[in-house]
């Protein structure tokens, strides 16, 4: 039998791969004969990297760029041969900031550009930006100002790439060479998709967890409003609709226009670039996980992607997680045979966070030993 393991990381307690491993313990445990393949995902938020990095034997690149409030810091981006992977959050993520310091209105994607304008002189032709955990709602307009685009106000001045200059906007100047951008080809990467405005875009969305008030993310919703409108006039782009253009603050949108960008699922290049689909085909038995399962998991997560692709190939899929929250109706569409939660077996959340691993080995020990041909139905919690 051959067991394909793919969890992504259970956050706050174990990685991906090392949850993968826990589980290939157990399973070993009872029967060495098994052969597990050990694959650990990401759904194209943090952690995508580190993911990627067994896989395809990046190269990591760190210099000096801007952190999101233009202070200089060292930021890690990773090459192939082909192309380079950009965590948005390296440069210009919530996590480089004081609590007191977060401020969407004055925070820029600028070092992220910094970074891409880099792999570009080193002749990278295929930038992979994911886009979780930024600290911004700019737009991409950091990006773009890095890049060698400006952005005129009334008066024809450069303004500076940040969230409250968004409204100030009058003119976009493309750079005077664009020959280098036109041939590349950009991804963002990302696991939601909400709008750029509204209710449901990007700073109604988003700015509170970077430190917006009510006050300030009116305002920035007035400005991204005003941002959108001009880049549908200037470029004959409209992206008020395009899904997954409120991501990052807008990045996604904003690059969908300034550098043609396309806008990928995390979870679907993520198994696309570790050939993920191969592994399964030759499989019997899929295993995923997540820390916790709950209506999140159905937006791009990695359960939910690993749950297409099991039942496209019809291989029983098996879910190891931290917390089970699911309701029966979400269950039923990812066609899961069992559940096992790692909470369930603890005494408390305190005890299944420390001892994770423990508990994910005997989890899957016990179901293996329970479940000698592990059935395609009904629906089995333990």
């Amino acid at each position: 039998m051959k067991v394909l393991i793919a969890p992504d990381k259970f956050k706050g307690s174990l990685s991906a791969l090392e949850v993968a491993k826990a589980i290939a313990k157990g399973i070993q445990q009872h029967n060495a004969s098994i052969e597990c393949i050990v694959h650990p995902l990401a759904d194209g938020g943090d952690g995508s990297l580190e993911v990627l990095q067994s896989y395809l034997n990046l190269k990591a690149v760190t210099l000096s760029v801007e952190d999101p409030l233009g202070r200089g810091i060292a930021a890690t981006y990773f090459i192939s041969k082909e192309a380079a992977f950009i965590e948005v959050a390296s440069a210009s993520g919530l996590v480089l900031l004081q609590e007191s310091e977060r401020n969407p209105l004055k925070t820029s994607t600028y070092g992220t550009g910094e970074l891409i304008a880099d792999a570009l002189t080193r002749g990278i032709r295929e930038i992979y930006l994911f886009l979780g955990g930024s600290a911004t709602n700019d737009g991409g307009m950091g990006i773009a100002d890095a890049l060698g685009f400006q952005f005129l106000d009334a008066q024809g001045k450069p303004l500076t790439p940040i969230g409250e200059n968004l409204i100030a906007i009058q003119k976009i100047i493309p750079p005077k060479n664009q020959e280098i951008l036109k041939n590349t080809r950009f991804y963002c990467l990302c696991d939601v998709k909400n709008p750029l405005c509204g209710l449901n875009g990007a700073s109604h969305v988003y700015a509170a967890q970077k430190g917006g008030n009510l006050t300030e993310i009116e305002a920035l919703e007035r400005g991204m409003k005003h941002y959108a409108n001009l880049l549908e006039v200037q470029f004959e782009k409209d992206i008020h609709s395009l899904a997954g253009g409120g991501a990052a603050g807008g990045i996604a949108a904003g690059l969908a226009v300034l550098l043609d960008s396309e806008i990928k699922s995390g979870i679907a290049s993520i198994l696309e670039l570790t050939e993920f689909e191969q592994q399964l085909q030759i499989a019997d038995l899929v295993i995923s996980g997540e820390g916790k399962l709950d209506s999140q998991t159905l937006e791009g997560k990695v359960v939910s992607g690993v749950s297409e692709l099991a039942k496209k190939y019809q291989k029983p899929l098996i879910l190891f997680v931290g917390q089970q929250e699911l309701n029966r109706a979400a269950q039923a569409h990812l066609d899961i045979t069992s559940i096992h939660a790692v909470l369930e077996h603890s005494k408390d959340l305190e005890d299944a966070m420390q001892n994770t691993p423990a508990i994910l080995t005997n989890l899957a020990y016990q179901f293996f030993k329970n479940h000698k041909s592990p059935p395609l139905s009904p629906l089995v919690h333990s």
